[in-house]
């Protein structure tokens, strides 16, 4: 296999040191997106592990993706304070907004749906974080607010 020139040079710095899969990982990702079929091979081949090995790593960690993800991130908060607060509901009424289940990304690659385990925002439940902002009490109203707000697109 023919490796492109570009993931040559973003894999040559961490080719030749111990521990190099994971900075590797995350600069592909970061450059890419997401790492690919194609990418698993070559870093499997690169860092001389299977590719079934390079496929657990990636799948072991939640900040890797095999897939391309939403330029927008709805994170919605499941842990039990926020349960207190009827985060079910406002999962069923965010899935059903934008027609989207957890871990999906719309086809325009504009919003991915992602599930967490506590934004340490428990005494505002049902908490959402939007990117890098998060929001307290919230309700489908506030997120669809919010991304109107910013001028993110929304299924509306």
């Amino acid at each position: 296999m023919i490796m492109s020139t570009n993931l040559k040079k973003i894999l040559s710095p961490f080719v030749d040191i111990k521990g190099g899969l994971m900075p590797a990982l995350h600069a592909v990702q970061d450059h890419l997106g997401f790492i690919s079929k194609d990418n698993i091979s070559e870093l499997a081949i690169v860092f001389n592990y299977s590719q079934a090995e390079i496929i657990d790593v990636i799948t072991f960690y939640d900040d890797f993706r095999l897939e391309p993800i939403g330029k927008n991130i709805i994170k919605l908060c499941q842990a039990e304070a926020c349960q207190s607060q009827n985060c079910k509901q406002l999962l069923s009424d965010v899935t059903s907004h934008f027609n989207l289940n957890l871990d999906e990304t719309s086809s325009d690659l504009n919003i991915t749906l992602k599930e967490v385990f506590c934004l340490g925002n428990c005494a505002l439940g049902p908490s959402v974080m939007i990117n890098d902002e998060v929001i307290g009490e919230a309700t489908t109203k506030k997120i669809i607010g919010h991304l109107k707000k910013h001028k993110i697109q929304n299924n509306e």
